[in-house]
């Protein structure tokens, strides 16, 4: 009878233990901006972002067989997210934003997972005169699970464009049927009308507040990741990366998702 009762609670919590893998997501993320490479190789950068073992990584200032001269001299007409999916053995996904020096400038994904769909969406543009800026998302396939992570980049000079953009980009993945992992350079401060009431209203931070910019000597936090559904996530360890093969520092955070 003893020995009955005590395989009946080894099953419990076998399932018990089989029903919280299924229902807890875990994923390790970064998002960085690269400065289209003006710092560093292709290499060194794929090197650093390798030595993480991350799942996903929201990408920004990528270039795409451009020819930038001196200030780039040894990225002239290289493939930025071909190359860095090369070198990290991670999936790419790119999205152009611009025209420029002969090529293209953007944003990008890099995923240990392979993608189910992917989408470029432009982001409102009230003042012409500045670049174009998008939101680059991808749906992928982890194991049974299913979760969107994107990359944006935002305007850098205007906080009314800003604001129209965070709107748009939250109102975009209201009641999104899967979690959503969002990582970007929103070029503004937490205090800032765009962070604090479109984004931190309405999205889990997934990020502390040290600041990002610039690497040598941080003074801002512009760079961040976010996460919806706003309830259910959980930060396992987050940290703000000292490095300068970029002008900004990369963040890299363990998330934990459990599913209601």
């Amino acid at each position: 009878m003893k020995a009955f009762k005590y395989l009946l609670i080894v099953v419990f919590l076998y399932q018990f233990g089989n029903v919280y893998a299924q229902d807890t997501l875990r994923i390790k993320v970064m998002t960085y901006n690269i400065r289209f490479g003006e710092l560093a190789s292709l290499e060194e950068l794929a090197s650093h972002i390798k030595s993480f073992n991350l799942d996903f990584v929201a990408l920004q200032e990528i270039d795409c067989k451009t020819d930038r001269g001196e200030r780039a001299p040894h990225q002239i007409g290289r493939d930025y997210i071909s190359e860095l999916a090369y070198f990290t053995k991670m999936f790419g996904v790119y999205g152009k934003t611009i025209d420029y020096k002969g090529g293209y400038y953007g944003i990008g994904i890099l995923s240990r997972y392979p993608y189910i769909d992917t989408k470029k969406t432009f982001l409102p543009w009230p003042n012409k005169a500045h670049e174009r800026r998008a939101l680059l998302e991808g749906l992928f396939e982890i194991g049974e699970d299913t979760i969107c992570f994107a990359s944006t980049h935002l305007d850098y000079q205007l906080p009314k464009t800003r604001e129209a953009q965070t709107a748009f980009i939250t109102e975009y993945f209201n009641d999104y049927r899967y979690p959503v992992v969002l990582g970007g350079d929103f070029n503004t401060a937490p205090s800032s009308k765009e962070i604090k009431y479109n984004m931190l209203e309405n999205w889990f931070l997934a990020t502390d507040y040290d600041f990002t910019v610039p690497a040598w000597n941080p003074k801002r936090k512009i760079d961040y990741i976010f996460a919806r559904p706003k309830q259910g996530w959980k930060i396992v360890r987050t940290q703000t990366v000292q490095s300068v093969l970029s002008d900004h520092l990369p963040i890299v955070t363990e998330l934990e998702y459990v599913k209601y």
